[in-house]
Formats: C-alpha cells, structure tokens, sequence
C-alpha cells in the first residue's frame, strides 16, 4: 500500500480516537463534579484531623483555638470579601458564556433558514445543501476539538464556498434581499462565536480569585469550636463551597475545554443529521 494510504489511514484513526474520546468525556461529564470533590474532601478531612491529632494550630498560634476573641469575625470579613469578588466575576463569565450560546444559536439558526430558503429553489438547493453538510462537518471536526484555536482555514474555505452557492439565489428577485441577510446573520454569529470561544479572563484576576479561594480554605483550619464534629462539618463545608466556587470559575472561563460542564458540538451534529436525512 503506497505510504499516503497508510498516512491517511492513519489521519482517519486518529480522527476517530479523538471523537470517541471526546464522546467518553461527555459521558464521564456529569461525574467530574463529583470526584473533583470526593477527592477534595478527603484531602481537606486527612488535613484537618492530622492538625487536630498532633495539635500543630495550637502550637503555631500559642492559643487556645476555642478562645481566639475576634479572630472568626476578621474569617468572616475574608470571606465576605471572596464572596463580593468571587459574585462579581461568576456574573461576567456567565454572561460570556449565554453570549457563547446566543453565537452558537443564531449560527445554526442562520443555516437553518438558508437551508429551508434553498427548497424554493430545487435547481440551485441541491448544491447549497451538499456545500452545507461539507461546512457543519468541517466545523464539528476542526472549530469544537478539545484544544482548538481560533478560526478553521478548512471550515473558512467551506464558508465561502456556502457563500457562492448561496449567491446563486441573488437571482430570484423574492429571494434576494432574503438571503443577503441570512449570509449577513451567518458571518456574524460565526465571528461572535470566534471570538467568545477564546475569551479569556484576565490571569491576574484569575490568580487573585485563586489567591482569595486558598485564603478561605486554609484560614478555616483556624477557626476552632468546640465540639470536634461541628467544627469539623462546619470547616468541611466551608472549604467545599470555596472550592466549586472555583471550579465553576474555571469552567466558565474555559467553554470548550472538556471539563465539569463545556460547550459541546450537538446542535451542529443535529443540523448535519437533518440535511444528510433530507438527502
């Protein structure tokens, strides 16, 4: 077999791995939350008891634990402030990331529109439906992989030729000012989506929400009570709550990257499976 065959070959195998494991990924999804905190948990209880057992706090602190006067107020004042910062910057990423959907929605929504419009015209519809499948197939390969970057040449080839076919309804005068503004709407979500996908929040932000976060956790070691158990409960859920606080800062600011929750590719995979059904 000449050496192309097996590099293609092995191109369309590695393709493949690639999706299959993106699809295990997806599968495995719902219980990353889960053992990112099971895992944490057990970590921070290892941790807390260890301190208690051999005592350490207190030898750090030269006090008692239990009787620290105002100490809990200036932990409750950190938190507040973690809190302020950590609310602030979870609504900003939220909006990115409805701004992300909106992109994504308006996008298939636009191809969509093209394809139904493409049916008033049998003679032209054929090959501007052929030309969308090569695009949305294109897209779910190159523009949502794990890792991907930017913009597609592939996909932005596959684009332009939507656009000439598409041109071939500027013919029919009931069609024109129609499909000039399907094409409008296409290009813009696209690029909106471009540009959503690869927004970043700011790394001295990120490492000052991280700084805040490790703050909170490790602070609540300190904060004694009496009772061994309720201190244990209360300073376990503490620093749970400032950990998924982090974790979903983390995930919103990274939409495409496999993670808790992430972007995925499925209303292209829906679009695609229409016109391939549609013939």
């Amino acid at each position: 077999m000449p050496p192309i065959n097996w590099l293609a070959q092995l191109g369309n195998t590695m393709n493949s791995l690639e999706q299959l494991g993106v699809a295990f990924r997806r599968r495995l999804s719902p219980m990353r939350l889960v053992g990112k905190i099971v895992i944490f948990g057990t970590l921070f209880s290892i941790m807390f008891f260890f301190l208690h057992a051999t005592d350490i706090t207190r030898s750090v602190i030269r006090d008692d634990l239990e009787d620290l006067g105002g100490i809990p107020w200036l932990y409750s004042a950190v938190c507040l402030i973690f809190s302020i910062l950590a609310g602030f910057v979870i609504q900003h990423e939220w909006d990115q990331w409805n701004d992300f959907m909106e992109a994504i929605k308006g996008e298939v929504s636009s191809l969509r529109s093209l394809w139904l419009w493409s049916q008033h015209v049998p003679d032209h519809g054929t090959k501007l439906r052929e030309a969308m499948k090569q695009y949305l197939t294109v897209t779910i390969q190159d523009e949502w992989r794990p890792g991907a970057l930017g913009e597609s040449e592939a996909a932005g080839r596959a684009l332009a030729v939507v656009q000439e076919e598409a041109s071939t309804l500027f013919q029919h005068s009931e069609l024109r000012m129609t499909t000039v503004g399907i094409i409008g709407d296409l290009l813009r979500f696209r690029e909106h989506r471009l540009h959503s996908g690869q927004r970043r929040m700011p790394r001295i932000l990120k490492a000052t929400v991280g700084f805040a976060d490790g703050l909170v956790i490790v602070l609540s070691l300190f904060i004694g009570v009496k009772h061994l158990w309720l201190d244990y409960l209360f300073t376990l859920s503490i620093a749970l709550l400032a950990y998924v606080v982090y974790l979903v800062i983390d995930d919103l600011d990274q939409p495409l990257r496999p993670g808790i929750w992430h972007m995925i590719s499925k209303p292209y995979e829906h679009l695609l499976a229409q016109l391939q059904s549609a013939g």
